[in-house]
């Protein structure tokens, strides 16, 4: 998992586009969501390592990058993971079919149960689903059920893809009746969006998921915007 250091250097340079451009602090905090302390705690360390500078510009003053950002903040793709705990085995399986991207430096995939002991749990969500490149919603019957998944994961999930500044992928893990919502008209995956537990073969239903979002993957780190 990216540190925040990683996060806020790879942010800074997608909102700036290059080095010597200032970017407000208010600004940036937002983008990352942080909080102020998380924020100033981040960007202090930051400031250390000589990759960016202080500079004045709007409230609160401003950083720049002094270099391009170094080629191991850039290397993967941060993939957020939104389900439902009643699906927590489907999803322990599909991260093992994204194994092998993770291995290759293709994706960063996060989820909740990579919250620490004495972490803020809400805060973390949150900056990890604000600096996701694709966030993966396990769509079942639960998911949709879900007061925290559906209303505060996914809200945010489609802003940001309405937005993009992110890409939703509905990977349609129980059959229910998910193309009547909000998401419903954005292509999912398995195959034909044929949901993984009606297939014969749920390895191959989840192989074929991982093809997807390698391909995706591999588009977003092509764009000039990644």
């Amino acid at each position: 998992m990216a540190t925040f250091e990683e996060r806020f250097l790879e942010r800074l340079a997608r909102l700036a586009g290059g080095p010597g451009i200032t970017v407000s602090n208010n600004t940036l905090r937002a983008e990352l969501g942080w909080k102020p302390e998380r924020y100033e705690k981040t960007r202090r360390a930051v400031l250390k390592t000589k990759n960016i500078k202080a500079a004045q510009a709007g409230p609160g003053g401003g950083v720049s990058l002094i270099a391009a950002v170094p080629p191991q903040v850039q290397k993967s793709i941060k993939v957020f993971i939104s389900y439902s705990h009643v699906d927590e085995k489907l999803k322990d399986q599909l991260l093992k079919h994204l194994g092998p991207l993770k291995r290759l430096g293709i994706i960063d995939e996060w989820h909740d149960r990579k919250i620490k002991a004495g972490d803020t749990w809400g805060e973390e969500i949150s900056a990890n689903l604000q600096s996701a490149d694709i966030i993966i919603l396990l769509v079942s019957v639960d998911f949709i059920n879900s007061e925290y998944c559906y209303e505060k994961e996914f809200e945010v999930a489609l802003k940001r893809h309405d937005e993009g500044s992110a890409v939703i992928v509905p990977v349609i893990g129980r059959s229910c009746m998910w193309t009547d919502l909000p998401f419903g008209a954005i292509h999912g995956l398995p195959k034909d969006a044929k949901a993984v537990a009606t297939w014969d073969d749920q390895d191959e239903a989840l192989t074929d998921v991982a093809r997807g979002i390698r391909d995706l993957a591999c588009r977003l780190r092509e764009s000039p915007a990644s």
